[in-house]
């Protein structure tokens, strides 16, 4: 028939199709950086860009805000997040017992006619379940479903330690930040001071030289604001990815104090790492890694025994009319196993003995990589303390008393204006080191607390930072005559 030929020349095609080597796949090429020419940059008018918001009606960032937004909408901590899901999820699937199986047929169908003259087997018709109970038998589902509890608080501390990272991160960059932005207040500072000094300058009559090296010295000071200015963008901008903000969020403020009105004790690098023992969430994580790894070897030798299932269900024998006798309701039952002589599940088993090796040498890097964390973390702190309690105190005096025996031998007359102004200048870089030394101290201080695992250090800040007020320079009196 015509049907007939179309049906095999169809599937003859098909075949010839489906038997055919397809091309190699190949994406969508990607821009080579610095290869490719450039795509043109439209400029959108200026009236599409939005007007910078002055900086009083910025929203402020404290630092318990940044931490608050960081846990809540970090994109590294929402994606961590998941692997604990995803855990629990294989942990339901563990959990499960195993579906049953349903088969109907019907066997000894009559081809021929089938009749008392011309007999054969009559027709059966079957509907069988089978029910597997190796999962109950050799406990299967018991060992799967402890294997994948492990993991569930494997996933959980890897989650926690994440968060500790995370955060120790973002008080980081929450320092940066407001660093420098009191960078940025200084350098504004050292602008009025040499300004003041440039204006005395001329209405003394000074010689040429010394005003050009004051107005030098004004521009180098308006390119170390600029300088200071993008660097304070870069670190909130930095800042902002950690508390999990989008790029077109509105421009915001960070509030904070950096001066120290009393420091916490140091800890010892035996204190230190008793805590770190205890509370830190990656050396807890590979510590349960290794019960899980057990588990998980427990779980794939048991997979290895035999798959065993009862199958039981009724039959119907159609045999009136081919035997002359009744038609008969029959039942069977069966059990049915699988002969682990060739595959006991070996390989899944070298697997599972190998991840415990493994993690049993996770942990040992681990811990070795906590240790010598927390011995720098220490390191760091108490050098941290010494030099805001100690050298910074005295240094910036000296400083001070240096610029103010320098101004006033220039009111008499005995030092000429550069003297004044590279005292002034001596001054600020020791006001700026300050600064930094008051930063290091707090990222020291989260970095100890970050190395142990829990905060147990605690300092005391100030009420207001009070060595930006005492940087303000005082305007220079021109000499008695």
């Amino acid at each position: 028939m015509n049907w007939q030929k179309i049906l095999c020349a169809s599937g003859f095609a098909v075949g010839v199709a489906g038997c055919r080597t397809p091309p190699a796949y190949e994406s969508a090429a990607l821009p080579r950086f610095l290869i490719d020419p450039a795509p043109v940059v439209v400029a959108t008018p200026e009236a599409d860009e939005p007007k910078p918001v002055p900086k009083a009606d910025r929203p402020v960032v404290t630092l318990p805000d940044a931490v608050r937004e960081c846990v809540l909408n970090n994109m590294r901590l929402k994606a961590a997040e998941e692997q604990i899901r995803n855990a629990q999820a294989d942990y339901v699937t563990e959990s499960l017992i195993p579906n049953c199986q349903l088969m109907a047929d019907a066997q000894l169908l009559p081809v021929s006619v089938v009749n008392f003259d011309n007999q054969a087997g009559p027709p059966q018709y079957d509907a069988l379940l089978t029910v597997p109970i190796d999962w109950f038998v050799f406990g299967k589902r018991v060992a799967a479903r402890a294997a994948a509890q492990l993991n569930v608080d494997v996933a959980q501390a890897t989650f926690a330690d994440q968060i500790r990272r995370e955060i120790a991160l973002t008080v980081d960059g929450f320092y940066d930040a407001l660093e420098a932005d009191f960078a940025v207040k200084l350098a504004e500072k050292d602008i009025d001071a040499l300004g003041a000094l440039e204006k005395t300058a001329k209405e003394f009559g000074k010689t040429g030289v010394e005003v050009q090296r004051v107005q030098l010295a004004v521009l180098d000071a308006r390119r170390e604001l600029r300088k200071r200015r993008a660097a304070a963008e870069t670190t909130k901008s930095k800042l902002q990815a950690r508390m999990g903000r989008p790029p077109d969020t509105p421009d915001f403020v960070v509030r904070g104090t950096l001066t120290l009105q009393a420091s916490a004790p140091a800890l010892s690098v035996s204190q230190a790492w008793a805590l770190a023992e205890q509370n830190r969430p990656d050396l807890i994580s590979a510590r349960r890694s290794i019960a899980a790894a057990e588990a998980g070897i427990t779980r794939e030798r048991k997979r290895g025994l035999p798959q065993m299932s009862i199958t039981t269900g009724a039959d119907y024998q159609d045999q009136m009319r081919i035997t002359g006798f009744r038609n008969a309701w029959l039942w069977t039952v069966a059990v049915n196993t699988t002969l682990p002589f060739t595959d006991r599940n070996q390989g899944k088993i070298l697997l599972a003995e190998a991840n415990s090796r493994s993690a049993r040498a996770n942990l040992g890097a681990a811990t070795a990589d906590a240790r010598a964390e927390v011995e720098q973390a220490v390191a760091e702190y108490t050098e941290a303390v010494n030099g805001v309690t100690g050298e910074d105190v005295a240094s910036l005096r000296t400083a001070r008393e240096v610029r103010d025996a320098t101004v006033e031998a220039y009111r008499k007359g005995t030092k000429d204006l550069l003297d004044a102004l590279d005292s002034e200048r001596a001054y600020r870089d020791r006001v700026r080191n300050t600064l930094g030394n008051l930063t290091d101290y707090w990222q020291a201080l989260n970095r100890l607390n970050a190395a142990v695992g829990q905060r147990v250090l605690t300092a005391k800040e100030a009420e207001k930072d009070t060595f930006l007020d005492d940087a303000n320079l005082k305007t220079v009196k021109p000499p008695a005559k």
